[in-house]
């Protein structure tokens, strides 16, 4: 009853900017030969985002395989076992709606 006759009159859009000397300093570490990593509990589509801007996903990164979604860390509800987090921390950048337990399980 309260949906009818209304009229759209904009959007809203809000991006929060990247700290001054972050996608430098991400460069500076790669050169030094630092593998940075970002873990953070945004979306996956905004995570990418970020880490383009700040240098972490590199345009010839596979976004499919160098940034996930920390579900695939506990597909069952149980984190995955050591020999496979091994492995998918060693090639993932960027870590998405990761939990404070998530963070944990990653930097083991």
């Amino acid at each position: 009853a309260c949906r009818q006759n209304l009229r759209l009159i904009g959007l809203v859009a809000s991006i929060d900017p990247d700290r001054d000397g972050v996608p430098e300093s991400v460069l500076a570490a790669r050169g030094a030969g630092i593998r940075v990593v970002m873990i953070t509990g945004d979306y996956l589509l905004t995570a990418k985002a970020i880490a383009k801007n700040v240098n972490i996903l590199q345009p010839t990164d596979d976004e499919d395989t160098a940034a996930v979604d920390c579900v695939c860390l506990r597909p069952n509800g149980d984190y995955i076992d050591k020999s496979e987090m091994d492995q998918l921390t060693k090639s993932v950048r960027v870590f998405a709606r990761a939990k404070p337990e998530d963070k944990l399980e990653i930097v083991k």
